[in-house]
């Protein structure tokens, strides 16, 4: 649950409302990674992404078990509560900002939407197709998200003979063979009755982690230093 936004209170109104959350101080995953690439003028490391990563898809899964789709899966929408620590079982990572979110236990069995969103760079390939959609919207986010940490910028996703891909040119010293695959499985949901066990792409990221874990801890320790380093509201 330390995963999901806790209001501690809220000031309700008639036409708005003030919710207060608890503090974090490293910002969103967007501050992040600002504060780094202005500390360090480099995106995150591919091993942090991959870290990040894993935390992104054990918390899109849950919430998904709940059968609720958040609809504004974006880097904004993360908060980093705390460092990095490669031993702990708890996520670094707060999911906030539920105001698009959609209760599936509310509406029919099998019920999906048509409404597109026009948040630039995070409109999902169905509404891209004015097709049916429902969690792939979030998967859509997570996506982005990563692409986010991995670039710095925003995605850009186009059609070919494979399918849907992301216009950017994967490095050749990352780790392009799982990369595609991710991107292509969550840019790619054949209908809104097959969607990708999220565990299992988890479960290959944390292969690779655990291949590299030396390397992963020594990497921790150099983005944990930058965060020591960051001030709030700088």
């Amino acid at each position: 649950m330390s995963a999901f936004a806790d209001v501690e209170f809220a000031i309700i109104g008639n036409n708005a409302s003030i919710l207060a959350l608890p503090f974090c101080r490293y910002g969103t995953l967007v501050n992040v990674c600002n504060v780094h690439k202005f500390s360090t003028e480099k995106n995150l490391h591919e091993y942090i992404v991959i870290v990040l990563a894993t935390q992104i898809l054990s918390i899109i899964d849950h919430l998904h078990a709940c059968n609720i789709i958040h609809a504004d899966i974006k880097p904004d929408n993360f908060m980093l509560t705390t460092k990095l620590n490669y031993d702990s079982p708890y996520s670094a990572l707060k999911l906030i900002d539920f105001g698009q979110s959609i209760d599936m236990k509310h509406f029919p069995e099998n019920t999906t939407f048509k409404y597109v969103v026009k948040t630039e760079g995070f409109t999902c390939t169905e509404m891209m197709e004015n097709k049916p959609w429902s969690y792939q919207t979030d998967l859509f986010g997570v996506a982005a998200t990563i692409h986010v940490l991995l670039f710095g910028k925003y995605m850009n996703v186009e059609k070919n003979f494979r399918g849907w891909v992301m216009t950017t040119k994967l490095p050749r010293y990352f780790q392009k063979t799982m990369w595609e695959r991710i991107f292509t499985t969550l840019l790619n949901v054949r209908d809104c009755q097959s969607m990708p066990n999220l565990q299992d792409i988890k479960f290959m990221l944390q292969t690779e982690l655990s291949m590299k874990e030396q390397a992963v801890r020594d990497q921790i320790v150099k983005f944990n230093s930058v965060l020591d380093n960051y001030k709030p509201g700088s």
